[in-house]
């Protein structure tokens, strides 16, 4: 099957209102961004911890944006409250780092959230969506994360590998993997687990995640400002080419999380009786990206990487694969990055989109 084209991005015609949660973040902004490019007539609930962004949309009956904390009840109902939501997008969530920190918060909100988050889009389908009808379908945004076992060497291969995490972050995303199942098992809903790569590059200020160096060694130097390598001591230092990370432009990775709502559920089933596909990505290397800072931004750039090792982002990058099979992805139609120039594109696009095609 070919990568999805924009042309082929048609969701079910029942599918009249989404909801994004997590819309305030980065990836939940921009989906709802394509979501609002692609889908002239769709009505799209934005939620988040704190009021998501407009996106210069002031027709509420086209975007709505509720702040809500989902893990409360009322604030979850409310969301609901007087729509008839056809998909969600569950995007929220505490980053790796952020989970194994504080590890009541990461349970809350990575798990006790989201298993409020189906059981009341559950309930909204049995009052909307009569039996018989088309059930809403419900993408849950899981991260390749749950792979434990394995090292920056590693190749994945989905098929024989088994999922036993060795983050808090790891076992909180595979908990909801495993529940998201259970409700499309039963019929409740039509379930999809997509695992996410690494996106990059992200624009904002660093993050909880301990993968968050990755943008970073891009993002704030371009910008002018220092930025942290917290797995090598200097560019002489083997580590550069050891953390073999696995990646995806963000518009591929926005774009694979839309078409994981397109695939029909039977195609789906036929590779992954669970509904679970890990997004492709492609390898590359932190030498690799402080290459192509050089290469974009000029040598001074690299003054401005600060390298020393933080042995908790260490601790966890020690335990993620370096590379994904990604066979099972490409069967169903999602997109996967050139391994060549992929990078250099993601980069092209931060410059291009987030800095207005200029570098500090």
């Amino acid at each position: 099957m070919s990568a999805p084209t924009y042309e082929a991005l048609k969701l079910p015609s029942f599918v009249e209102t989404v909801l994004v949660t997590g819309a305030g973040g980065f990836v939940g902004q921009k989906l709802v961004l394509l979501l609002l490019k692609l889908y002239p007539n769709l009505r799209i609930i934005a939620t988040d911890i704190i009021e998501p962004p407009n996106h210069g949309i002031t027709d509420t009956k086209r975007l709505r944006n509720v702040k809500a904390d989902l893990g409360k009840p009322d604030e979850l109902k409310g969301v609901f409250d007087g729509e008839k939501v056809g998909g969600v997008f569950a995007l929220h969530g505490i980053m790796s780092g952020g989970s194994e920190a504080n590890f009541p918060l990461g349970y809350a909100v990575n798990v006790d959230s989201h298993r409020a988050l189906l059981d009341a889009t559950h309930k909204h389908a049995e009052a909307n969506f009569p039996q018989g009808q088309p059930r809403p379908i419900y993408v849950f945004a899981s991260s390749l994360a749950v792979y434990g076992a394995v090292t920056p060497q590693s190749v994945v291969d989905p098929k024989t590998k088994p999922v036993v995490p060795e983050s808090s972050y790891g076992v909180q995303k595979h908990c909801i993997e495993m529940i998201v199942y259970d409700y499309g098992r039963k019929g409740y809903l039509d379930t999809r687990t997509v695992r996410l790569v690494t996106v990059t590059v992200r624009p904002g200020a660093p993050s909880s995640a301990a993968s968050s160096y990755i943008s970073g060694m891009i993002r704030e130097p371009l910008q002018g400002q220092e930025s942290l390598c917290p797995i090598a001591d200097s560019m002489d230092d083997p580590a550069l080419d050891y953390y073999l990370t696995w990646v995806g432009r963000t518009k591929t990775v926005i774009r694979n999380i839309l078409w994981a709502a397109v695939v029909e559920e039977k195609q789906l089933k036929e590779v992954s009786q669970e509904r679970i596909v890990n997004l492709p990505g492609i390898q590359i290397t932190p030498r690799q990206i402080i290459e192509t800072l050089i290469k974009y931004g000029g040598k001074d750039k690299l003054n401005l990487i600060k390298f020393k090792k933080d042995p908790a982002v260490i601790r966890i990058c020690d335990t993620w694969a370096g590379a994904f099979d990604n066979s099972d992805a490409l069967k169903l139609g999602f997109e996967v990055d050139d391994s060549k120039t992929g990078y250099e594109g993601a980069v092209q696009d931060f410059i291009e989109e987030e800095l207005g095609g200029k570098v500090a």
